[in-house]
């Protein structure tokens, strides 16, 4: 398949899924300990089971803007097709970049990245690279992938455990993902992936703190930092 080809299917999935991701944001932005959402906040209408953006009731925004969304996860899937190329592993990356968006949107509004999202991500991304070595074992290294997923996580629960303030257990289980993805390409991308999501993650709070969004105690979270960072990582590598 031509890489343009391959790019441009890779963007238009992540586009068609936009409208899914924002409904599961909506029904994922609830406070730590609630269940999920199943009405509207304003009306009480419960939407539909499709992937609507707008309550049927009053027409309320669910979610984040559905244009963002489609932008963010077109942008995310193009670029694992342009980096991972016609592979089996491909998959896994897709799966992965979709549900980054989600999750960042999620930990961006209310600082928490679900166990719904993150923990089935292991199984998936386990699964399909285990297929792709098998059926090409010079593209990758499950090795290496199921090593950095083992490192990240030790280091990252150490952290967690020195300063929790800065570090929540979502991100422990989030960075386990990033690992597999990262270190299946190389231990340089981990690396980088992880040095990434620090850079972005200050810069950012030091933007934030400067224009007076947030102040010196307000928690910011890490998650999409550490999603963009990896993203990076995959487009660098």
């Amino acid at each position: 398949m031509p890489p343009m080809l391959l790019i441009c299917l890779a963007a238009a999935l992540g586009a068609a899924v936009g409208p899914v991701l924002v409904r599961a944001c909506w029904v994922r932005s609830v406070p730590s300990g609630e269940p999920p959402r199943s009405h509207c906040d304003d009306c009480g209408a419960a939407p539909s089971a499709l992937p609507r953006w707008r309550c049927p009731g009053c027409r309320r925004g669910l979610g984040p803007s559905v244009w963002w969304m489609s932008a963010a996860a077109a942008a995310a899937c193009a670029v694992c097709g342009w980096r991972i190329g016609p592979h089996p592993a491909l998959a896994a990356y897709l799966a992965a970049a979709l549900a980054a968006v989600v999750l960042a949107a999620t930990d961006a509004r209310v600082k928490r990245l679900p166990n719904a999202i993150v923990l089935p991500l292991y199984p998936v991304t386990i699964a399909v690279l285990g297929l792709a070595f098998l059926t090409d074992r010079h593209h990758g290294s499950l090795t290496r992938a199921l090593l950095a997923m083992l490192a990240l996580v030790t280091v990252f629960y150490l952290l967690a455990l020195a300063s929790p303030s800065s570090l929540g257990l979502g991100d422990v289980k989030l960075v386990g993902v990033l690992g597999l993805l990262l270190g299946w390409l190389s231990w340089a991308a981990v690396v980088t992936g992880v040095f990434l999501g620090f850079v972005v993650a200050s810069v950012a709070g030091l933007a934030l703190l400067l224009t007076r969004r947030a102040g010196r105690k307000d928690t910011i979270p890490f998650g999409p930092y550490l999603l963009l960072g990896a993203l990076l990582a995959v487009a660098l590598h």
